[in-house]
């Protein structure tokens, strides 16, 4: 990432706000069934096809969501598929940061927004979904 988006997006390897993971509950406001963090916003969910990166915004909890972390979570989500601009790319940038790997083809990052902190999935399998981007709120 160039040295503007790295300032305003600083990717880490470890989590800064496990906190928010202690706490989970159904999701009303989610499109999918099961539990998650209380403090979840909501996620995209994208995959790398012959079409480029191809990405859905998933909510969670709508009493949490506001433009300002829209326009974040975009904004964040944008610099990712501009800067990984194919698998190949994920999967240079991600063997780079061992560290972060939870198995063979599947890494964590993390980010503290100025409005949400956002856990960044990589998985680097082909014909599967290659990134999710999930915002939590802020000290909740």
């Amino acid at each position: 990432m160039d040295k503007k988006e790295n300032m305003l997006f600083e990717l880490k390897e470890t989590c800064n706000f496990p906190d928010v993971f202690e706490h989970c509950s159904e999701a009303p406001d989610s499109l999918s069934s099961g539990k998650y963090p209380d403090a979840q916003i909501g996620h995209i969910r994208a995959y790398y096809g012959s079409d480029g990166w191809q990405g859905s915004y998933f909510p969670c909890r709508g009493e949490l969501w506001s433009k300002e972390f829209h326009r974040e979570s975009q904004d964040i989500y944008r610099c990712l598929v501009t800067q990984l601009k194919n698998l190949e790319s994920l999967r240079k940038f991600c063997k780079a940061h061992p560290s972060s790997s939870v198995s063979e083809d599947e890494y964590n990052f993390f980010m503290n927004g100025h409005v949400a902190d956002y856990w960044i999935r990589f998985i680097t399998r082909e014909k599967d979904y290659n990134l999710y981007l999930k915002g939590f709120a802020k000290n909740y």
